[in-house]
C-alpha cells in the first residue's frame, strides 16, 4: 500500500532518527523509491542537522573565546587591585615612617634648655619644651685664647609627630646628664682609671652634624651657638 507524500513527510523525521516502527520504515522506503520530492526533503533534513551542528560548534567556540577573555580580564583586574593595594600600603607606611622618624633640629628659644651642676658634680640638662624626638651631646677640647677648654655642645631634634601631634604628660620631666669624667686603661693594670674632665661651658648649637665638624669649623660656627652654662 502506497502512502501519500503528506504522511511520508510526517514520518521522515522519525525515519531519519530511526525511531519509527518497522512497518512505517518499509512504507517510507517504498515511497522514496518512486518520489523525488520526498527524497529531497529527506536530504534537506540531513542538511539542516549539519547546519545546526556547525552553528552550535561556532557558538561554542565563540563562548570559549569570551570565557578566556573574561578570565584574562579578571586576572588583570586582580593584579591591578593587588598592585594598587601594595603601592597604597607602601606610600602610607613611608608617610608614617617619615612622620615618626625624620629629624629636624629644634631652633633654640630662650628658656627652652637649662643646665645646672648637680650634687654628683655632673651637669644636668633640662628640656622645657613640649616634646622632642632625640637629644644629642658632644664634648670636645678646644683652645681659646691660648687656654685648652672642654666644651660640651648639645641640641635637640623634632619629628613631624613630636612637633604637631605628640601630647606628653604635663608633669613629665626631660632630663639627662653630661658626664664630667671618662675611663681608660693605660695597660699598666687590669682596672680602668677614671679621669675627671672639667666642662668649662655648655652651648646649644642648631647643627645636625656636630660630630662631623672639625675643631676649626666648630670654632667658626661657635658664634651661632647659645651659651647655656659656664663654669
Amino acid at each position: 500500500m502506497k502512502i501519500p507524500c503528506e504522511i511520508t513527510k510526517d514520518l521522515l523525521p522519525l525515519y531519519h532518527d530511526e525511531v519509527c516502527s518497522n512497518q512505517s520504515r518499509i512504507a517510507v522506503e517504498e515511497h522514496l523509491q518512486e518520489c523525488e520530492a520526498c527524497k529531497k526533503y529527506l536530504e534537506s533534513l540531513d542538511s539542516d542537522i549539519t547546519h545546526v551542528g556547525t552553528f552550535e560548534l561556532a557558538e561554542q567556540a565563540k563562548s570559549n573565546v569570551l570565557k578566556g577573555i573574561k578570565k584574562k580580564l579578571f586576572r588583570k583586574n586582580v593584579m591591578i587591585s593587588v598592585i594598587s593595594v601594595i603601592c597604597a600600603t607602601a606610600v602610607l607606611l613611608g608617610g608614617v615612617l617619615f612622620t615618626l622618624n625624620y629629624q629636624m633640629p629644634i631652633p633654640y628659644e630662650k628658656g627652652m634648655v637649662n643646665v645646672k651642676m648637680g650634687d654628683n658634680r655632673m651637669l644636668d640638662v633640662y628640656f622645657n619644651g613640649n616634646d622632642y624626638y632625640c637629644s644629642y651631646k658632644w664634648t670636645t677640647t678646644i683652645e681659646k685664647d691660648g687656654v685648652k677648654q672642654n666644651i660640651a655642645y648639645i641640641y635637640y631634634t623634632d619629628t613631624i609627630w613630636t612637633k604637631y601631634f605628640s601630647k606628653p604628660p604635663k608633669d613629665r620631666e626631660y632630663k639627662y646628664s653630661i658626664n664630667t669624667s671618662y675611663w681608660f686603661n693605660d695597660g699598666s693594670s687590669k682596672d680602668d682609671i677614671e679621669v675627671k674632665r672639667e666642662i668649662s661651658a655648655v652651648y646649644y648649637l642648631d647643627y645636625s652634624d656636630i660630630p662631623k665638624l672639625s675643631k676649626e669649623d666648630l670654632i667658626k660656627n661657635s658664634s651661632k651657638a647659645v651659651l647655656l652654662w659656664e663654669k
